[in-house]
């Protein structure tokens, strides 16, 4: 089952951007090994995922085509360190996001693809996106 979310709490965490890639990764491969037939999924944006994938990648090095990493070709003035994403909102992925729709009934857009529009997340790493 899936379930989309309009959003998580924004509460930080004390973790640097290495730190929480390794826990979300760790978390995320239990829940593959555990992983069983009516497991719950969440939905969420493209879009901040991969802001969120920027963020904790952020020092890892990227090669090159001559195999040098790109951190050997910028000076440190020129680097910018990316912000945390803030907190997740899935509202490009439902009909009518309004958040003041008194009805709190979402529908899910039905033109949405997966890895283009979205990315199915185990309950566990959800519910720890929320956590933070």
């Amino acid at each position: 089952m899936a379930e989309v979310s309009m959003g998580s709490s924004g509460s930080s965490t004390d973790l640097s951007p290495e730190e929480e890639r390794v826990f979300i990764r760790d978390i995320a491969i239990a829940a593959e090994a555990n992983s069983k037939e009516g497991d719950t999924f969440y939905l969420i944006t493209q879009r901040w995922w991969q802001e969120w994938i920027e963020y904790v990648n952020q020092d890892q090095p990227c090669n090159t085509n001559d195999g040098s990493s790109l951190s050997d070709h910028s000076d440190s003035a020129g680097s910018s360190i990316l912000k945390k994403p803030s907190k997740i909102d899935n509202s490009d992925l439902i009909y009518g996001s309004s958040l003041e729709d008194p009805s709190n009934v979402r529908v899910i857009l039905d033109t949405l693809q997966e890895v283009r529009n979205y990315v199915l997340l185990p309950q566990e790493v959800w519910n720890q996106f929320r956590s933070w």
